[in-house]
């Protein structure tokens, strides 16, 4: 007889029902996880709320900390009784990008990535298949609580957008959203260290959290109806071919909001870069003129490098604690997702199964 956990599962938007599932059988090539802590993300959110990127009956979760409590045979180096993060995830093989060893771009990435086509973390244990130490298995530092460790992963992404982005010390950085993500981008900006980190939000609660993890200015949208006035008197103003903007060399929007795509391009200075982290659930209208006539960058940003942001706690580069506003049982899951809808005081959700 199969031995049953509980589970977190979509079945459809605004439908996430706690069932009782079998607990994953581990192969010789796995291990298992009995999972202590695991963050709610913003792509979750689009998941749960509109149906996206989900797949049918979906176990949610990919941020996440655990304790090792099974080992296949062939796996070496992971042991029984210590703490890990990662993730499942296969590659077709055959696509352009796995022929470039591009292996990210895989279009069969998301269906075979924990979370979204594989069993994800909202659940009481949780297997890693094909387990590899420092490949798709991390260790947790033993200085690290397993709630921050469970943040390593939106961590990762934010080091991510650094990457991508490229800051050098002399640059201005305004950051627009001051959710889970912006909050860590503005504090591993500030690692490089870059000369100024402007935050822009509409929660109060979010733009405190900025101020306390180091944001040079910390700006509430809602109290101003001159938001690109307000840029250029902490940036400059950015003379271009129609118009003015602002003077910022990189702007990152980590809001996606159906504005914060344009305000982006006027915010960033002509030849600067605009880094897109947030994943809207609407497409915003696009000036492609400015776009094209400030001679901006744009980048995208999806990936995440969990050994980085493990790193980067471990040495207390960056803090993530103060951060984690609102902690759920599972079997409040649904509770958890709508604080993240409801309350604007919420910054990071953990759930402990």
């Amino acid at each position: 007889m199969a031995r049953k956990m509980k589970a977190a599962v979509l079945k459809g938007a605004r439908q996430l029902e706690l069932q009782e599932v079998d607990i994953p059988e581990v192969g010789p090539n796995d291990v298992l996880l009995k999972i202590t802590a695991v963050g709610i993300c913003g792509s979750d959110m689009h998941s749960y709320k509109e149906g996206l990127y989900s797949f049918p009956n979906q176990i949610m979760g990919h941020e996440f900390c655990g304790t090792v409590v099974e080992v296949g045979k062939n796996v070496s180096d992971i042991i029984i009784g210590e703490r890990g993060t990662g993730y499942t995830v296969s590659y077709c093989g055959e696509c352009y990008y796995c022929q470039n060893k591009d292996y990210r771009m895989c279009p069969q990435l998301f269906e075979s990535f924990s979370g979204y086509g594989k069993p994800g973390a909202m659940a009481e244990y949780l297997r890693i298949e094909n387990a590899m130490l420092n490949v798709n298995f991390f260790k947790v530092p033993d200085n690290l609580s397993d709630e921050v460790a469970a943040t390593a992963e939106p961590l990762g992404t934010a080091i991510y957008t650094m990457y991508r982005t490229k800051p050098k010390q002399d640059d201005q950085v305004v950051v627009i959203g001051a959710g889970v993500i912006g909050n860590l981008i503005t504090q591993v900006m500030k690692t490089v260290p870059v000369r100024k980190v402007i935050v822009t939000e509409v929660s109060e609660q979010r733009l405190l959290a900025a101020k306390e993890m180091g944001a040079d200015v910390a700006i509430d949208v809602t109290k101003t109806d001159n938001l690109l006035g307000v840029i250029q008197e902490h940036t400059g103003v950015g003379k271009h071919h129609f118009g003015e903007g602002g003077m910022a060399d990189i702007v990152i929007d980590a809001a996606a909001a159906p504005v914060t795509f344009n305000q982006s391009i006027d915010f960033v200075r002509s030849k600067g870069t605009v880094g897109l982290v947030g994943i809207p659930e609407k497409h915003p209208p696009v000036n492609t003129a400015r776009i094209i006539h400030k001679d901006i960058k744009l980048v995208g940003i999806l990936e995440s490098v969990i050994p980085k942001g493990l790193e980067f706690l471990e040495k207390g580069l960056v803090k993530t604690e103060p951060l984690i506003t609102h902690r759920f049982a599972l079997d409040q899951v649904v509770e958890a997702f709508e604080t993240l809808i409801s309350d604007p005081s919420a910054v990071k959700v953990i759930i402990k199964p």
